[in-house]
């Protein structure tokens, strides 16, 4: 019985966290009240509040998932006798990951313009040991500069990918100049394109 209520309980959080990501994305922390959130997930706010303390620790986690994905899926990266391709290879992996994971980073895009910042937590957890990880592999490419540059690089690259992959497909088609079934493939190229640039690879 014990084991099965366990069950049960993680099944209701999931659930929260389902209804949660969405309603944070499009109305942002402010616009997602605790009961609607509830509602959504079919529970009371006393469970709600059972299983994540309040809406901000609800809102925590939410976020923190996107990070958990990406520090379990970043690459293992060793360049090889082709780094041309592994750097195509790692932006090609780096635009799935940031489809699929389209709402979070909205969420996140949206925190910032309604805060002002990400959470501390988010950043001291999460943002700066993967931004570590990613140095690591400039460094090898870029010896020439500065951690400074490299992180703004690196910050660049992120915030460009994410402002391509929440905007409207079709309008982003549009703006390209191609047609929506084209529009993902010259994307991803000039991404790779221009990864390889600052790298010094082309």
């Amino acid at each position: 019985m014990g084991r099965r209520s366990r069950a049960d309980g993680d099944r209701t959080r999931e659930r929260i966290l389902d209804v949660a990501l969405p309603l944070f994305a499009e109305r942002g922390y402010a616009g997602a009240s605790i009961r609607t959130i509830a509602k959504a997930a079919d529970v009371n706010v006393a469970t709600l509040a059972y299983h994540f303390d309040d809406k901000d620790g609800l809102y925590v986690t939410v976020c923190q998932r996107l990070h958990e994905d990406l520090a379990k899926d970043f690459p293992n990266v060793k360049l090889g006798a082709n780094p041309v391709e592994t750097v195509h290879g790692i932006i090609e992996q780096a635009w799935a990951f940031i489809r699929e994971h389209r709402l979070h980073i909205q969420l996140l895009m949206r925190n910032v313009l309604d805060e002002g910042q990400h959470r501390e937590a988010i950043i001291e957890t999460w943002s700066e040991p993967l931004i570590g990880k990613a140095l690591d592999i400039i460094r090898l490419l870029r010896t020439d500069r500065s951690d400074v540059e490299n992180r703004l690089f690196i910050l660049t690259l992120m915030h460009t990918m994410a402002r391509m992959v929440v905007e409207n497909p079709r309008q982003h088609a549009r703006m390209v100049g191609v047609p929506e079934s084209e529009a993902e493939a010259h994307t991803i190229a000039w991404l790779q394109g221009l990864t390889c640039r600052e790298l010094g690879l082309s």
